[in-house]
């Protein structure tokens, strides 16, 4: 390795440590009791609830995803995933008000699912939840590894590690309140060391007009608003993204980490405004990478790769450490969702209620480290970080409208909702397999959606909503 590589490595791992250190160090403070592991005492307040769905979104679904968007189809495509992501903040409103007043007292969407529908559905959106946390893990582990491998020159495995250890240790170690602290961390930092980069890049290039000109002249169709292909992806993004963080653990642990309501909406609707021109600006670099006919050899590092090629190596090491923070901050979040996941979903029900905290605590820690481990291994392989929360994102679409449904609709069976979910599944699969992810979106969740309604018209059974407040409690 040369001495860029070296000294990336070491400012990398040492902003890992420091982040890792300072969120254990908060969490060991405010964690009073082991229930504070999966909710922070449900006391968090509108600026470290804001800073936390920010630092979440900056991972993959800013940094590394809409970059490769817009290199591969263009400027409706960048402008679709901004909307994507901040459609979804906005989106959970409604439903996070729901979700607060039904279950006060919750901790995971799959306490929700296993009272409102029962053990088909709950095993069915357990898997679902899994696979996504899981993906969610190794993307942001892939993006950070991959642009390491080409900007500097550090091995692929170097690379996770250095990246990956620091941020199982304070997921693990300090839970939900640990993430929620870092990403509070993190979101200050992100956002200098996003824009700055960017713009001297645009700068660097001649300005707007220089850049329009070289991409008409390569693309053309690019700058195309209502390019075909653009418009596709623009809606298949709209539907996986909405439908993901409507069944995000991350987002359904936020909603009960927080002091009231009226944090949840003000912080929602506060992310979904920054992050829009956030992801604009990062996916533009994705974008300038065709016009300025950058060699991008992995197309999930496009953004990082016009960095890479247009500015001084002291901005590119800048643009380095903002991927440090971003895949630390959403992979420490899914790590911290599949802690509770394991520990309140699955080793819970299997002792029939019968586990003390404490213990609960540590199965959740050993859960989030072995998951850790598991995603550093397979990170190792390069997958396409798109394509890669493309797959989540399909299981999401398919389970997001029977799962939703159960909120609002007393008639819905947890058989219909479970078929519902598989079918979607089976229907949209094989169309993502082909690659045609449209289809297989649009496809997933219609087919699911018509039959949770036949389900709600067919089932003439109601469920009682107040067993939600009377059965899921507090640890």
């Amino acid at each position: 390795m040369n001495s860029f590589a070296i000294i990336l490595i070491v400012l990398s791992l040492a902003v890992g440590i420091v982040i890792a250190i300072l969120g254990t160090h908060f969490a060991k403070k405010k964690m009073k009791h082991e229930e504070a592991y999966f909710t922070a005492g449900r006391n968090i307040s509108t600026g470290f609830m804001t800073a936390s769905f920010i630092a979440y979104a900056v991972g993959t679904g800013l940094i590394f995803s809409p970059g490769e968007s817009a290199y591969t189809t263009g400027v409706t495509a960048m402008i679709g995933y901004a909307l994507a992501i901040s459609l979804a903040f906005i989106v959970f409103v409604p439903i996070s008000k729901r979700i607060k007043t039904m279950i006060p007292e919750g901790h995971t969407l799959g306490e929700y699912t296993n009272t409102r529908y029962g053990k088909f559905m709950y095993v069915v959106s357990l898997a679902v939840s899994i696979i996504y946390m899981f993906i969610l893990f190794i993307s942001n582990m892939i993006g950070a590894a991959i642009m390491f491998k080409y900007v500097a020159g550090v091995p692929m495995l170097l690379s996770i590690i250095v990246i990956g250890i620091p941020t199982i240790y304070f997921a693990s170690f300090g839970g939900v309140t640990a993430t929620i602290f870092t990403a509070g961390l993190q979101s200050l930092l992100v956002t200098p060391l996003l824009f700055f980069p960017a713009f001297m890049c645009l700068f660097d290039v001649g300005g707007i007009s220089q850049i329009y000109g070289a991409i008409e002249a390569v693309s053309p169709n690019f700058l195309n608003i209502f390019d075909e292909a653009g418009l596709e992806f623009a809606a298949m993004i709209i539907i996986g993204v909405v439908s993901a963080e409507l069944l995000n653990q991350t987002l359904w642990q936020r909603i009960y980490t927080a002091k009231d309501q009226k944090v949840i909406k003000k912080s929602l609707i506060s992310a979904a405004v920054m992050v829009f021109p956030m992801t604009i600006v990062a996916a533009a670099l994705g974008l300038f990478a065709v016009g300025l006919g950058v060699d991008v050899p992995h197309t999930s590092i496009a953004s990082g790769m016009t960095v890479a090629t247009a500015l001084p190596e002291w901005a590119v090491m800048l643009f380095c450490l903002v991927v440090v923070v971003a895949a630390s901050s959403t992979g420490g979040d899914a790590l911290s969702g599949f802690s509770s996941i394991v520990s309140i979903d699955i080793a819970r029900p299997l002792k029939k209620g019968n586990i003390s905290e404490k213990n609960m605590v540590r199965i959740g820690r050993i859960g989030a480290v072995a998951i850790g481990i598991a995603g550093l291994i397979i990170a190792s392989f390069e997958p396409s970080v798109l394509q890669t929360l493309l797959l989540a994102d399909l299981l999401a679409s398919a389970a997001v409208v029977p799962t939703i449904t159960g909120l609002y609709s007393k008639r819905i069976s947890g058989t219909a909702a479970a078929l519902a979910t598989i079918a979607g599944i089976a229907v949209g699969l094989p169309f993502y397999v082909m690659g045609e992810s449209f289809t297989s979106f649009s496809l997933a969740l219609a087919v699911s959606t018509v039959i949770t309604i036949i389900g709600h018209i067919a089932c003439k059974k109601e469920f009682d909503f107040e067993l939600l407040k009377t059965n899921i409690k507090e640890l």
